[in-house]
């Protein structure tokens, strides 16, 4: 039987053991298995858990994120459009400063006729310094003749008008002068306020721009976190998932198993009450002898051969199917019973051969193998089973002492127990089977007596 077959056999030993005494090993076992199931279905829960809270954050950074990127959006728009204005900012500056150059042309020509107009307006005011009121008007009225002085006149007159209308276009050229210069600077001063005001501007949303980028940045990555996480929980949810589907599977096989173990106990139980009801029957039908005669006689025929020589070293790398025939038995002594006759007593028949020996006699191992049984079960007393691979267990019951323990490595020869009358037994020695797949096998087959 496989180490998996082994354990089965094991799991219905351990549980009809369980049944007739309320042994606490197999009990323990069992509650542990189903501890295990509630606590990784408990874990499978904080897992789903996790993972809906894990959505609901997602959900709220994704909306941040979308809140973020409109955000960064509307701040990309408004540096495009402080750029726009930027731009027609500077297309008027330069047209500003075009006009600039015309005006600032036209004021020189203003200046320069001033200038000129000065300089005409200062040589008349000379003049009239050096000759007075009359220096330029007395040649005109000097002459005698009326027609001559009407025409002197009227020239007199047009040039103080010529005068006067000089005196008016220069205030003229002096006012547009002015008017020059106080457009020419009010543009100047325009232009400069409205380039400082947009660059001001346009710096501040930058700002916000790259404030944006960088929160839209957090963002993502924050998603791509909370993400990873999601994932790494729904991989450890699918493994929860499978590892409790498989340990309530095992807990439904051993339930299971553990029924029918307890109903095969309860059939032997009943079948060994019946045995001993018959041979209590018997017993009384038949006439007292003396003790010692009677119980010699008795032993004496139930004696099938003697083991002169117990179980040494086997060869290593060799399979327990391999050493049919080669193996020898666990312990020196009176081999009583033969597989698969009636017992005695009655009821049952042989399924394994038992070997009166001394007590506290060493119980050596008949071939390597892992021990996946070591405890006390009721009908074999101190009891341990090895797994010797490919679905084969020896078994060795009524034991004194248990000297190896679960999981314990065993190689063939090793003293594994000693000898005892544990179990109920009427005398000391060592009740020994071999199972392969479940079913018994005839020691007398696979050991040799001497």
């Amino acid at each position: 039987m496989s180490r998996r077959g082994g354990r089965a056999l094991l799991g219905a030993l351990v549980a009809a053991g369980a049944l007739a005494l309320a042994a606490p090993f197999p009990v323990l076992a069992q509650a542990n298995e189903s501890g295990d199931v509630a606590q990784k279905r408990s874990d499978l829960e904080d897992v789903k858990r996790r993972i809906r809270e894990l959505q609901k954050e997602i959900a709220g950074t994704e909306e941040s994120r979308s809140s973020a990127a409109d955000e960064l959006v509307e701040a990309e728009r408004a540096v495009s459009r402080a750029q726009r204005e930027l731009r027609r900012l500077a297309d008027e500056r330069e047209a500003t400063e075009k006009s600039l150059a015309v005006l600032e042309a036209e004021r020189r020509e203003v200046e320069e006729r001033i200038a000129g107009r000065q300089s005409e307006l200062a040589e008349w005011l000379r003049r009239h310094y050096v000759h007075g009121a009359g220096g330029e008007v007395a040649p005109f009225l000097s002459t005698r003749d009326p027609n001559q002085l009407a025409r002197d006149a009227r020239y007199l007159e047009h040039l103080g008008k010529a005068r006067i209308e000089l005196i008016e276009t220069l205030r003229g050229d002096l006012r547009q002068k002015a008017q020059l210069g106080e457009t020419i600077a009010a543009r100047r001063d325009r232009v400069a306020a409205l380039e400082n005001e947009r660059s001001a501007q346009h710096a501040a949303l930058e700002t916000v721009q790259a404030k944006r980028k960088e929160a839209l940045a957090g963002l993502s990555e924050q998603l791509r976190s909370q993400r990873k996480e999601e994932e790494t929980l729904r991989q450890d949810q699918s493994r929860l998932g499978r590892l409790v589907a498989i340990l309530a599977k095992r807990a439904a096989e051993r339930e299971a198993a553990r029924i029918a173990a307890a109903k095969a106990a309860e059939a032997r139980a009943a079948e060994a009450r019946a045995a001993e009801a018959r041979a209590a029957q018997t017993r009384a039908a038949i006439p007292p002898r003396s003790a010692g005669g009677g119980e010699k006689t008795r032993a004496r025929s139930e004696v099938v051969g003697e083991v002169r020589q117990a179980s040494g070293p086997t060869p290593t790398g060799v399979s327990f199917a391999q050493l049919r025939g080669k193996m020898r038995f666990p312990v020196r002594g009176e081999l009583l019973g033969r597989f698969g006759a009636p017992r005695a007593e009655g009821g049952t028949t042989w399924r394994g051969v038992f070997i009166r020996a001394a007590g506290g006699a060493p119980v050596r191992a008949v071939a390597a193998g892992e021990v996946v049984f070591s405890d006390w079960l009721r009908g074999y007393g101190n009891l341990i089973i090895i797994d010797h691979g490919n679905d084969y267990l020896s078994i060795y019951g009524n034991n004194d002492a248990l000297l190896k323990e679960l999981g314990d490595g065993i190689a063939g020869g090793d003293t594994i127990a000693n000898v005892g009358a544990s179990g109920g037994g009427l005398e000391s020695g060592l009740y020994f089977e071999i199972r392969h797949r479940g079913q018994p096998l005839d020691p007398l087959q696979w050991v040799r007596l001497d």
